[in-house]
């Protein structure tokens, strides 16, 4: 299951009047809140005992007991993420040190990034991109790196889908997106200006959107989409190069290929095994 932190950004918007005081606190103050009897949460956020029960529900948990395990579970990721976070190279680093930053931080990157994301949201994208008319991908810089590897594996199985480097080509290809189609929005930081005006453009036109980013669910990106595959956050938004951030997305994105292919795994080996290109001897 999806962490409660980012569960509660999801449902903030949808969230009734009692609970929106509930939920803006929960998320502003985890920590302090974390650990206090049903009563005491309630004291604290000014919300009633049943509202707090009420919430754990629509959340998906058994009772309050869950929910702080929950809770106590997502802080303790937190703080494993930002100790995983990965400062710029130092000019005194030597080799050996900067092995050991660049490969801890890669590897806590997928470890992060898997206990993130619940397998049920993995399995909707699969169910919009089976059936989708047509697949477009959209990314910029670094993220433009991760979508051409998601549609040279789109390619290889023979499922209709787009992508161009230029950001213009881009736009022309959600201006053009039908109902039925499917948008794939890569941004590690879910700000990226570009990716954000062809999200917006193709939802307009009916398209439905998947984004693979390490923003949560607070962004502009992941509020325009139907369903947000997350990265793990073990990177500074300001960074002078992505690192970390492609292989957390070079991870989710092989995970979502190959949940694809399992979904018809006889009709896409056959695919597969056909457009294989042999090497000359």
């Amino acid at each position: 299951m999806a962490s409660l932190l980012a569960r509660l950004q999801q449902y903030r918007e949808s969230a009734s009047p009692a609970e929106r005081g509930l939920v803006r606190q929960i998320l502003e103050d985890p920590e302090g809140l974390s650990g206090l009897s049903i009563h005491e949460l309630s004291e604290r956020t000014f919300a009633s005992p049943s509202t707090v029960s009420r919430l754990c529900r629509k959340l998906g948990l058994s009772g309050y007991r869950d929910f702080q395990r929950q809770l106590i579970y997502d802080l303790a990721i937190l703080r494993e993420s930002e100790r995983a976070i990965i400062g710029d190279l130092h000019p005194t680093d030597t080799t050996a040190q900067t092995a050991v930053k660049v490969i801890g931080g890669n590897i806590a990157a997928l470890t992060l990034t898997e206990k993130l994301n619940d397998p049920a949201v993995f399995d909707a994208c699969v169910d919009l991109m089976t059936a989708a008319r047509t697949i477009n991908l959209f990314g910029m810089g670094a993220s433009l790196l991760s979508a051409r590897d998601l549609h040279y594996k789109l390619l290889r199985i023979g499922v209709v889908c787009n992508l161009i480097d230029d950001w213009h080509g881009q736009l022309l290809y959600a201006s053009n997106s039908m109902p039925g189609d499917v948008a794939i929005a890569i941004s590690y930081s879910g700000s990226t200006r570009e990716v954000n005006t062809c999200v917006r453009k193709a939802r307009e036109r009916g398209a439905k959107v998947i984004s693979i980013t390490g923003s949560g669910f607070d962004s502009e990106l992941a509020r325009n989409s139907d369903e947000v595959l997350l990265v793990a956050s073990t990177e500074p938004l300001m960074r002078s190069a992505a690192t970390a951030s492609r292989i957390g997305q070079l991870g989710v994105i092989d995970i979502l290929f190959k949940s694809f292919v399992n979904r018809d795994y006889e009709r896409y080996s056959e695919i597969l095994e056909r457009n294989q290109i042999l090497k000359q001897k």
